[in-house]
């Protein structure tokens, strides 16, 4: 490019910094087109316009950015933003050498963005193309010139923390510690440049991180590597803190340098410790009197001090400084001496905590941003703030402290506060209480102890003094550890009535304090007094808590609705029964706090649990008022008819499936005329896939409750609820609608089929096809899932009538049998849920036993092949050759599975038992195999086995079989609606509402199935499920009783060495 092109990508680069959109996305555009199409002329031109003086710095960054992604799409294909046209060789050395020129400018700026673009260049060219790139920065770094230092120092970081390998390292880490301690010592170099300097170091001890093997041939390099930095560390951390120095970037130099030590540390934890007793620890503990003492000046006097900032303007590296200090002292607490340290003089204790309590004050800083936003208090003091602060640190610190020297830390903070009585320094106070509490809550069993002492009343005199403060921020931490230390202390508290009167004025002022802070922490206070004293939990209490949420939810953001909601949580545990009185607000209150913020999932998480245990709880004689209750403000929520206004659908409807999920059966009178319309006309339209999952489940359950009230239902347009199902799930089983939004469909086929198979007729066969054609391209483990669990279903109902079914319907890759099949088998170990396992595990051996030849021809994927072969597989070659399978019949997979299965059974449950509990099996469960034996299916004739009816005994599986009896099941319709039951697949076909008697039993069956569930989901594994268990044994059992020579030919033919070895040891149980 001439020079009048140059002036054009001049002014290219002006542009994208205007203030009018259209400029600037016409200039960006216009360098993108050139960044393709001339690439090497584009990147000339941005370095001459970094180079000439009389651009503006704006512009000069500006170019080196654009540079920055020129490289990155046109310099070397190891870029993953490479996308062809590359630079030419003669360019590539123009930019290379001129970047060097850019380090010598006298902007850090450009520097440091030079220094960033050839590390980046280094990833890819050196040492091969670009092999005298370090050779240049050595001569730089040893030049007289400090700016050529400093531009040299910035390229080593960038290549020590992101361009060598630990090889190119190792053969140059003598010359770049040597090189790096040369400038650190030397009196003509800037504290600026020797703070960069002392990073780099630091990225350079990180190396030694890497290495895995043994040490000890590096312990000379080692030694000499932490006497030598060690000792300039300690001499940096001496240097006075005068105005000039401080100027001059005094603070930054040691703010890197505790950083390194910190890093010196870590690497070395044991080689370093001579260091640390005689260097590193004495010189911070001198310098952080000093530091924290500056830290006071400028945060928490309103005092300014300029000099503070790096000469680029970066400001508070005072405040990383301290907090580097306090960090440091924390590693190094757990040493032996320097426990000791503190230990033996109270002296030393004493002002340890003096100066953390210092720090640990509110700063002028947050005072302003808390009074202005109460919820960034709350925030940061449920801990979830991603502000790292003093004050912060001071806390971490403490905690750390206290698992070492706990009796002398509590000793120093009670002397401190009661040193604070009568005295107007509240920041110090409330400081002494921030860091009190923070220990006392990690240890209550320290509390106890705490109460034994005879300062009890003096601390409760402050406490109670501090209630009732004119400063909101001591009001809030006063209300905040009374009730830590009530839950403390609670035993000591009763006796002298300090209980009582703390719950009292925090019960009043969360309410009516002036102060939104105090009305917060006083409801978080009073979560912890309730969680001591039952006697408190009182209908006064639970609606001056609801009255409490309604004061405040109004200004709630950020974290506050969280507490909200925890409060509501203990308000409704107080008394169920809360959620029927409408005056009391709290189902609109729970959906106000969790719609603030519904993409939190912690929040909407928290709600839904608040909702479901008063779901759960509310007597089924009140469930009718609860519903009139809960249900309007819900659906006002969902009350506009346009889909794009209503951002809270998914968490309404939701909080309306929890409700049905735990409803009586049958469901309360309207519950269904009202809800269901507006909930199914969403479903129709809706592309959120959040909402189309909860909606889903939403039908399913209301399908299972009360499916005479959907069949009933009537729309505007004189449509059957069940037909707008039909409509709904015809929808989701589109192959164009997204798997994570169709998650949940399955469920709502399964309960069509159960309670409206009867009523289909030909749909029936329709829906069934269309659930099997949806396998076809479902991958998704758990849409997969749940589709294959509406066929577990019905196989668990009549598995010849099934394969029947699905033999005769062609889908689009083959039969539905083997559609279903394949999908099914090759799925199986990803099945999640003991509930579903079971199911899964119980049908799977049902359609084995059929030895229906249609199954045992159906082809599968069987073992893995090994790729033996020597070649490096990359990913891209990894693609481009899938995984490959031997092929072997369904029924042969089938055992297959279950083998690996068997080899999942816990040791107590297998054949690792002593002699005696083998005997004593054998005796107790002969019946128990002769019987199952006996029911072996031993023929064609259809009959069924007994493997699910053998566990646990008139379970569900046992009811569907009773009902139905399908016998002769055929492949005509009305035999296939057969399949359709009229009792639920849970509790066995009864109503949990109907006597106290079956409601126990459902319960415990329900609780069981819950806690298996989350035992599932957490462990992610089988082989924790008795039943399950006993599926699979008792299979194993009745084939090796009844079918000794076809799982013979299996074994020999098909197993792989391992499964045999499975086999072999579950023999002596088996035979």
């Amino acid at each position: 490019m001439s020079n009048q092109d140059d002036h054009h990508v001049l002014e290219l680069l002006i542009a994208t910094q205007s203030s009018e959109q259209d400029a600037r996305t016409n200039a960006e555009a216009r360098i993108a087109s050139l960044q393709q199409s001339n690439g090497d002329e584009l990147s000339k031109s941005l370095i001459r316009v970094t180079i000439n003086h009389e651009n503006d710095l704006s512009v000069k960054q500006s170019a080196l950015v654009i540079l920055k992604l020129t490289i990155s799409t046109t310099w070397s294909i190891q870029f993953d933003a490479f996308k062809g046209n590359p630079l030419q060789q003669s360019t590539k050395s123009f930019i290379r050498s001129s970047l060097f020129q850019i380090l010598l400018l006298p902007e850090r700026k450009l520097r440091s963005l030079a220094a960033n673009i050839i590390s980046k260049i280094s990833s890819a060219d050196f040492p091969d193309e670009w092999p005298d790139l370090f050779d240049h920065v050595m001569s730089l770094l040893q030049s007289e010139i400090e700016d050529n230092i400093e531009g040299a120092v910035i390229i080593l970081k960038e290549l020590l923390d992101d361009g060598f390998t630990l090889e190119q390292f190792a053969s140059i880490a003598t010359s770049v510690f040597d090189a790096l301690y040369n400038i650190a010592t030397s009196e003509k170099i800037g504290f600026i440049t020797k703070a960069s300097t002392v990073e780099a170091v630091r990225f350079a001890l990180n190396f030694f991180n890497q290495v895995e093997a043994d040490k000890t041939d590096l312990n000379a390099f080692i030694a000499h590597a932490i006497d030598s930095w060690s000792t300039v560390f300690s001499e940096f951390l001496k240097l006075e803190y005068t105005e000039e120095n401080r100027t001059n970037g005094l603070v930054l130099l040691k703010y890197h340098s505790v950083k390194a030590m910190e890093q010196l540390e870590n690497t070395f934890p044991t080689e370093s410790q001579s260091a640390i007793y005689q260097r590193l620890f004495p010189s911070v503990w001198a310098d952080f009197p000093k530091s924290s003492e500056i830290y006071g000046s400028v945060f928490l006097n309103l005092d300014s001090d300029d000099g503070l900032a790096d000469p680029e303007g970066e400001p508070g590296f005072v405040k990383l400084l301290v907090t580097e200090e306090l960090e440091f002292l924390r590693l190094i607490i757990p040493k032996h001496q320097i426990k000791l340290f503190f230990k033996d003089s109270s002296d030393n204790m004493r002002k340890l905590v003096e100066i953390t309590t210092f720090l640990a004050q509110i700063s002028t800083e947050d005072e302003d941003d808390w009074k202005e936003d109460g919820n960034s208090f709350v925030t940061e003091e449920l801990s979830l703030s991603s502000k790292y602060t003093c004050r912060s640190s001071s806390s971490d610190f403490v905690l750390e402290l206290g698992e070492h020297l706990l009796d002398s830390l509590i000793d120093s903070l009670k002397e401190k506060l009661l040193s604070l009585v009568g005295t107007d320094r509240w920041r110090l106070l409330e400081s002494v209480l921030f860091l009190l509490e923070s220990v006392l809550v990690q240890d209550r069993n320290y509390g106890r102890q705490f109460g034994q002492n005879a300062t009890l009343e003096s601390l409760f005199q402050i406490i109670s003094s501090g209630v009732s403060s004119g400063n909101e921020f001591l009001r809030a931490r006063s209300f905040i550890f009374g009730g830590t230390i009530a839950r403390n202390l609670k035993d000591f508290l009763v006796p002298i009535g300090v209980f009582d009167n703390l719950f009292d004025s925090a019960l009043q002022s969360a309410s009516s304090d002036s102060s939104f802070i105090v009305r917060c922490c006083a409801l978080l206070s009073l979560q912890r007094f309730l969680a001591v004293s039952p006697r408190k939990h009182s209908k006064v209490t639970q609606m001056a808590i609801v009255e409490a949420v309604a004061s405040i939810i109004s200004s709630a953001s950020d974290e506050t609705p969280s507490l909200l909601v925890d409060a509501l949580d203990w308000a409704v545990k107080i008394s169920p029964d809360l959620a029927i009185v409408s005056s009391s607000r709290v189902i609109e209150l729970l959906f106000t706090a969790a719609a603030i913020d519904a993409s939190n999932i912690q929040l909407t998480s928290d709600t839904f649990e608040a909702f479901e245990y008063l779901s759960e709880h509310t007597k089924p004689e009140h469930y009718q008022a609860f519903c009139e209750t809960a249900i309007p403000p819900l659906m006002q929520g969902l009350g506009t008819s346009a889909l794009e206004n209503i951002p809270n659908s998914s968490l309404i409807v939701n909080l309306l499936s929890i409700l049905v999920d735990h409803a009586p059966r049958p469901l309360p009178r309207g519950l269904v005329d009202f809800v269901f319309p507006k909930v199914a006309h969403l479903l129709l339209q809706s592309e959120d896939n959040q909402f189309l999952q909860y909606g889903s489940e939403f039908m399913a359950h209301v399908i299972q409750h009360d499916p005479d009230q959907l069949l009933a239902f009537r729309s505007d347009d004189d449509k059957s609820g069940l037909e707008i199902v039909l409509n709904i799930v015809a929808r989701l089983l589109n192959p164009e609608v997204e798997e994570s939004s169709a998650i949940c469909i399955g469920e709502v086929v399964t309960e069509v089929v159960d309670k409206y198979g009867r009523d289909l007729g030909d749909l029936l066969g329709q829906l069934l096809m269309a659930t099997a054609q949806r396998l076809v391209t479902a991958q998704n483990p758990t849409f997969v899932q749940n589709l294959i669990l509406v066929f577990a279903h019905m196989v668990s109902i009549d598995a010849q009538g099934v394969v029947n079914f699905l033999s005769e319907i062609n889908l689009s890759t083959g039969t539905g049998l083997s559609v279903v099949l394949k999908a099914w088998l090759a799925n199986f170990g990803v099945f999640r849920g003991f509930k579903e396992i079971r199911l899964n595990a119980l049908a799977l051996a049902k359609l084995y036993l059929l030895h229906d030849a249609r199954i045992e021809e159906t082809i599968v994927d069987g073992d893995l092949i090994i790729d033996n072969s020597n070649v490096i597989k990359t990913r891209s070659r990894a693609r481009n050759q899938p995984l490959k399978y031997t092929s072997i019949p369904a029924n042969v997979k089938i055992v297959k599975l279950f083998v690996d299965d068997l080899k999942n059974i816990p040791d107590s449950a297998g054949p690792n038992r002593t002699a005696w509990q083998h005997r004593k099996s054998i005796v107790e469960e002969g019946s128990a195999i002769a019987a199952s034996a006996a029911t072996m299916i031993d023929d064609n004739d259809g009959n069924k086995s007994d493997i699910g009816n053998e566990v646990g005994g008139g379970g569900e599986n046992e009811d569907w079989e009773d009902v139905f009896n399908p016998a002769d099941f055929g492949m005509t319709m009305s035999e296939l609606k057969k399949l359709a039951r009229t009792e639920s697949f849970d509790n066995g076909g009864k109503d949990k509402w109907a006597n106290e008697d079956d409601e126990q039993d459902d319960d415990d069956d329900e609780y069981d199935d819950e806690d298996e569930d989350e035992a599932s989901n957490f462990f992610g594994e089988k082989g924790g499920d008795e039943e399950t268990n006993q599926i699979l044994v008792n299979f194993f059992k009745n084939i090796y009783a009844n079918e000794r020579e076809q799982i013979q030919s299996i074994y020999l033919k098909y197993l792989t060495a391992v499964e045999k070895q499975v086999l072999q040891n579950w023999a002596p149980r088996l035979e």
